[in-house]
């Protein structure tokens, strides 16, 4: 399509939006004046979406901006509609694919009933996933301020309040919706696509605390980073993603006591845990805007690559494509992890075994893949460099077989230094004197406790 033709099909969809809103103030949603407005806006909308897989609709500086096309010469009802969105505090709108007629309907009505102003992104999500608007997600306007850490750390923030509201809503017998799961997904998603370090660097702050919740948004990072491996397609991506980020939610059927338990589990509490993929399939069949292959997913991933997890499946039973993600990103966080009942293992120490563990409990094509993209010194592994100096390992290259990114914390005389120096290994320039840096072992970095727990925040702040 020329460009002079975008144009005008995007003036006209928005034209056609803001006519939308202006007349459902007189005229009920059902009315031609109002429905065929959105009928319109739908039609045109899939015209973009052939080869896109959302579209953004901006408010800045006063000027409505759809796709990086401004709109000037607003009409009344434009103008009402910018007013709208500035209001109720939604700079920036995003149309995902799936977008269907209905949630465009549920939108429309929203911003007319929606009295309230000046909310947080958060808040306005929930409103509409309330009205039943499922592909339709707002976000604050990008603040060029903003270091990659901050917007990371947000992201994660917010993945850990939607899992631990979605468990507490089935603890409560509801069954919430998946749309903000959903969303969180594809933030996360957009993050590992900017600065995949900055994510996967989070994966290795622990909060035992509030362990399941960390573990489950470890997980979905973890294995949306494997599906960029793989390059899955965009929404199987995403699919993914949710699974991982949802797979314990049958945990929620079982005592907290039993899924606290620090001592060794008995034979019949161990077949009470045992039941949870079983009922985090359940639950997802429930929950709108979940999709069948994530509940699948959920539902396969202690099944094992040799099938001799649990449940059992029945003879001739296939297993989900992408089942056999989840299980790899499941292993690695939780090997990772300090827990009452087994110490943590180091990032290299990790990768060896689930190495050992190909062929068996994981498929060995994507443990590969993961070892690939974790690199020889994953991210969070305390290393010794050829001047003698101790470092963290704190960023790898696109395909992990790169030299990796040190932050640099002790000289060579194991004083720490005042100020951490990150050096790219792979960089010709990034040399010590006349001696350039390279890795020649690994270090325990339970010696190092206090100070290898900075160099990851650090990192954050230098991604």
């Amino acid at each position: 399509m020329e460009r002079r033709d975008q144009e005008l099909l995007i003036t006209s969809l928005i034209r056609a939006l803001g006519t939308s809103l202006k007349n459902r103030a007189l005229y009920p949603l059902a009315h031609p004046l109002v429905r065929s407005p959105i009928e319109k806006v739908y039609k045109d909308l899939r015209v973009f979406f052939a080869d896109r897989s959302e579209l953004a609709l901006v408010v800045t500086d006063g000027t409505l901006v759809f796709e990086g096309f401004p709109i000037f010469n607003l009409t009344s009802p434009l103008e009402s509609f910018v007013d709208r969105l500035t209001r109720i505090g939604a700079p920036a709108v995003i149309f995902e694919k799936d977008l269907t007629l209905e949630d465009l309907e549920n939108f429309v009505r929203f911003l007319h009933i929606t009295k309230e102003q000046g909310l947080s992104p958060g808040e306005i999500q929930k409103l509409l996933a309330d009205a039943g608007v499922g592909h339709i997600r707002v976000k604050p306007i990008e603040d060029t301020d903003k270091d990659d850490k901050d917007i990371a750390n947000e992201i994660y923030g917010n993945a850990v309040t939607v899992v631990s509201s979605v468990m507490r809503d089935v603890r409560l017998g509801r069954i919430p919706s998946g749309t903000e799961s959903e969303r969180v997904t594809r933030d996360i998603s957009g993050m590992l696509k900017r600065n995949r370090d900055a994510m996967l660097a989070l994966t290795l702050i622990k909060n035992y605390d509030e362990y399941t919740y960390n573990h489950s948004v470890n997980v979905a990072i973890i294995s949306l980073a494997l599906a960029d491996v793989l390059h899955l397609p965009g929404q199987d991506k995403i699919n993914v993603g949710v699974a991982g980020l949802l797979h314990d939610v049958g945990k929620t059927q079982l005592a907290l006591d039993l899924i606290r338990k620090p001592s060794t589990l008995t034979v019949e509490e161990f077949e009470e845990i045992k039941k949870h993929p079983q009922e985090g399939f359940v639950l997802l069949g429930k929950m709108s805007h979940i999709r069948p292959d994530s509940a699948y997913m959920v539902l396969e991933h202690h099944m094992r690559f040799d099938l001799s997890g649990y449940p059992p499946p029945e003879p001739g039973y296939r297993v989900h494509a992408h089942s056999n993600i989840i299980p790899v990103a499941d292993c690695y966080d939780a090997l990772t992890t300090m827990r009452s009942y087994q110490k943590a293992r180091y990032p290299n120490q990790s990768l060896e075994i689930m190495t050992k563990l190909s062929g068996k409990s994981l498929d060995p094509y994507i443990v590969a893949a993961f070892a690939k993209t974790m690199g020889i010194y994953p991210v969070g592994t305390m290393v010794r460099l050829n001047t003698l100096e101790i470092g963290m390992v704190v960023g790898q290259g696109e395909t992990g077989e790169e030299p990796p990114k040190v932050m640099v914390l002790f000289d060579r005389d194991g004083n720490p230094l005042a100020r951490p120096e990150q050096v790219d290994l792979g960089d010709p320039e990034g040399t010590a004197g006349d001696r350039r840096r390279a890795i020649v072992g690994t270090v325990n970095p339970n010696l190092y406790t206090e100070v290898a727990a900075g160099a990851l925040y650090l990192t954050m702040e230098t991604a």
